[in-house]
């Protein structure tokens, strides 16, 4: 069941529990991010305080670079478009809350275990597919692999649209009488739209072919603090709209009554997989970059929290301003194309901080689709897969990419499935299968006592175990059977 944006004029005022969970999330996920992220700006990886170089030949080269392209990776336009929409659909408040445990409970032992998998064996998603589970595991692997082509074939179509809308809005188009009208318009233009996808495509893959320390690291050092600078000026902005409680209230207020609703929390599930890469490879090739002393547990914690921070901060942006102007939840993307602009059009400067937004979009749909070419290149160029270089690996995924996008572009309807196909099921069935042979095939028990621990300040307990077997492989299972059946 769907929640209206309806509120009573006793509702426009921030509530108690409004207030609470404002300076909770502020304090818990706004300190907590600054806290973790200043204390990984230390050269000390592991436990014992040493000082660690990575001396592999292209990886990380440093733990602030790894944290930075990880955070890069799961804040996408996923964070930043569909994490909004999603909220604005679901309940607001409850929604937030639903996603908020989904990643606590389920994607932190599940991300420990998957960056672990990823650096004890040093290979993409083929190569340790086979070393873990044989011809099963590297079946699975070459499926995440080609999920993340087909992810990152569609992605660029939304960022092709975001790109138009900065040009229009330098244009100084009126958004406020014919928004609607402009975004068909935008989106009908279906060959300027391709070009752009083709040209997105060659950048993020001529970035991808420098490598993870020369390409994707040093991008994510220079894109991740400029998003969070501009989402932080936007939320000002958007602070200063008159009656702007009344949207507030709406995004951070639970219902209680709907976080009885199962379908809601399948939804947040599947927002949470997709939040921070969970599933497909995402944790896993980065992982594979990581040095062996490295606490990975501390730091996808941090990646975590962080990627948690800029959805809220993502969604104060759009649902409040969205709630308190009356517009239609339900509208998809178009809350983001159709609505946003209509509200900033309505507000002094609201020209220059759409701008800011669009801006902030580009950069967050740059730096997470760099990772998905990285885990279906690292495919192709393990010797279990094909054995090529990097360079050629990344050519041969464009070539793929460019054709797999010409029907996403083309036709909006297979837009749609192809989302819900790749962008939704293909990351649950990925997680369940990845989490059924960390968890039971190679053991829970093994993972956390030999991958991640030793490494570990904190030396979690037994009780991870359990969690992950028996209950993120079965929220999992439940998660991709609700999937699947999706499409009935």
């Amino acid at each position: 069941m769907l929640i209206s944006l309806t509120m009573t004029k006793k509702e426009r005022k921030m509530s108690g529990i409004t207030i609470v969970m404002l300076i909770v999330y502020a304090v818990v996920f706004g300190g907590g991010s600054i806290f973790l992220v200043a204390k990984s700006m230390s050269k000390k990886n592991n436990t014992k305080g040493e000082i660690v170089e990575n001396k592999q030949s292209d990886g990380f080269g440093s733990r602030i670079g790894f944290i930075l392209s990880t955070i890069g990776m799961a804040v996408g336009v996923g964070a930043m478009w569909r994490f909004p929409m999603m909220c604005a659909q679901w309940g607001g408040g409850a929604f937030v809350l639903a996603f908020i445990t989904v990643c606590v409970v389920i994607v932190i032992p599940a991300g420990w275990a998957e960056i672990a998998y990823g650096r004890h064996f040093r290979k993409g998603t083929v190569g340790c597919g086979a070393d873990a589970a044989g011809k099963p595991g590297k079946l699975l692997g070459w499926f995440m692999s080609l999920d993340q082509v087909a992810v990152w074939a569609y992605y660029p179509a939304i960022m092709a649209i975001v790109i138009c809308y900065i040009f229009k809005s330098f244009g100084g188009i009126d958004y406020a009488s014919n928004a609607e009208a402009v975004y068909e318009t935008t989106n009908d233009n279906r060959l300027v739209i391709y070009l752009i996808v083709v040209a997105v495509l060659a950048v993020v893959a001529l970035i991808g072919a420098r490598g993870i320390q020369n390409g994707i690291e040093k991008v994510c050092k220079v894109l991740l603090p400029l998003l969070f600078i501009i989402l932080v000026v936007l939320i000002v902005r958007v602070c200063m709209i008159p009656g702007i409680a009344t949207g507030i209230e709406f995004y951070l207020k639970p219902d209680w009554a709907q976080l009885a609703n199962p379908q809601m929390w399948a939804a947040a599930a599947g927002m949470a997989l997709f939040a921070v890469g969970l599933g497909p490879g995402c944790l896993l090739v980065y992982g594979r970059y990581v040095d062996d002393k490295q606490d990975v547990a501390t730091d996808f914690i941090t990646v975590n929290v962080v990627q948690l921070f800029i959805c809220l901060l993502s969604g104060f942006v759009i649902i409040p301003a969205v709630a308190t102007f009356g517009l239609d939840p339900l509208m998809g993307k178009g809350v983001m194309f159709v609505a946003l602009p209509k509200v900033f059009a309505t507000i002094p400067g609201g020209a220059f901080f759409l701008i800011l937004f669009f801006v902030a979009l580009l950069f967050a749909g740059i730096s997470s689709s760099l990772n998905q070419v990285e885990i279906a290149t690292s495919a192709f160029m393990d010797k279990e897969g094909f054995g090529m270089s990097r360079k050629k690996a990344t050519m041969v995924c464009y070539v793929i990419a460019i054709l797999v996008a010409i029907p996403c572009v083309w036709n909006d309807a297979f837009f749609a499935v192809f989302d819900n196909v790749f962008g939704n099921i293909g990351y649950c069935i990925c997680a369940l299968g990845l989490a059924i042979i960390l968890a039971w095939k190679i053991g829970a028990k093994k993972v956390r006592e030999e991958w991640y621990l030793p490494t570990s300040a904190i030396k979690w307990g037994s009780w991870v175990d359990f969690l992950y077997k028996y209950v993120v492989v079965i929220a999992l299972g439940y998660f991709t059977i609700t999937a699947v059946l999706s499409l009935f």
